[in-house]
């Protein structure tokens, strides 16, 4: 059963991580008020359809499908609560959580008429969402199929701390970037518009300084991660990647510049921000599963 589940969890994560792309679609087309009410959309539950309502009828349609398919995954979760491990129950507990705080602020992106505070913090709530499920999913397949690790050293953690901290800033600062309109503020890569590299912190030139500034030390610290965990199986793997993806993701992000933020490139860009997450939480399970190497008694290591 926990296989079972395992798979469905699966599914709902990438159905969710489809979600954010297609609320990045919403954005990007201008969607984000073509229903200028909530939770009807022209005070109807099916309103006259063109391209603009249909893209933030069908982001609402989709979330609530996914939320129904969540209620439902708790249901059969309850049902065998007893032979699951305790995680279980309290990584659905905080996604459920989490869901209704995304449902809230869904509603108050529309109300507050897409205020940059809404926007990033919708965006927050709905990867911590997928991530959440993610965990979830991985808790399920761990129930079903137990395994050891090798043991990380404690600058493995550290390392894993400061990628998360810089994952959860960039997702951020990219949200206010594009809630504050700043994409092209600067217009030019590696200089900004022509000037320094960093010119200025202040205003929607230094919201896109820093952006870069966190992508940049986002590389530093991946590949750290990728030496500190060569050779180490899944976590090694992982970091390889998460370094991937980090690479992709700059690289998007300098063509979304010197492109004029294309909408094609702008959804790439956004699904690897969410992927980056994925990868980041998927990569931390592997860590914190894993036994500190300085904590091991000396004959344990020995035998190592």
């Amino acid at each position: 059963m926990p296989l079972v589940l395992y798979r469905i969890t699966t599914a709902l994560t990438i159905c969710t991580w489809g979600l954010l792309v297609f609320g990045a679609s919403v954005r990007v087309h201008g969607a984000g008020l073509a229903c200028p009410d909530w939770p009807l959309c022209f005070g109807e539950v099916v309103p006259p359809i063109d391209l603009q309502v249909g893209l933030e009828f069908g982001h609402r349609v989709l979330a609530g499908l996914i939320s129904l398919g969540f209620l439902g995954l708790g249901a059969a979760l309850f049902r065998i609560r007893r032979a699951l491990p305790a995680e279980v129950g309290t990584l659905w507990l905080l996604a459920a959580i989490v869901l209704g705080v995304q449902v809230v602020l869904g509603g108050l992106t529309v109300l507050e008429l897409l205020a940059e505070w809404t926007v990033t913090s919708h965006l927050l709530a709905g990867n911590t969402f997928c991530l959440l499920l993610l965990l979830l999913a991985l808790s399920l397949r761990e129930a079903s199929a137990p395994r050891t690790r090798a043991p990380v050293g404690l600058p493995v953690r550290a390392a894993a701390v400061a990628l998360a901290i810089g994952v959860v800033s960039q997702l951020a600062m990219g949200g206010l970037v594009a809630s504050s309109h700043a994409g092209l503020a600067c217009g030019t890569f590696p200089s900004c518009n022509g000037a320094a590299w960093f010119p200025t912190f202040e205003g929607p030139v230094g919201l896109q300084v820093t952006h870069r500034l966190i992508g940049l030390l986002l590389l530093c610290v991946a590949l750290s991660l990728v030496g500190l965990t060569r050779g180490r199986g899944p976590q090694g793997r992982l970091a390889l990647v998460l370094l991937a993806v980090i690479s992709v993701q700059a690289t998007l992000g300098i063509a979304n510049v010197l492109l004029g933020l294309p909408v094609e490139v702008t959804l790439l860009h956004s699904l690897g921000a969410a992927a980056t997450v994925l990868v980041t939480g998927w990569l931390h399970h592997e860590i914190w599963r894993a036994p500190v190497a300085a904590e091991l008694p000396t004959a344990s290591l020995e035998g190592a």
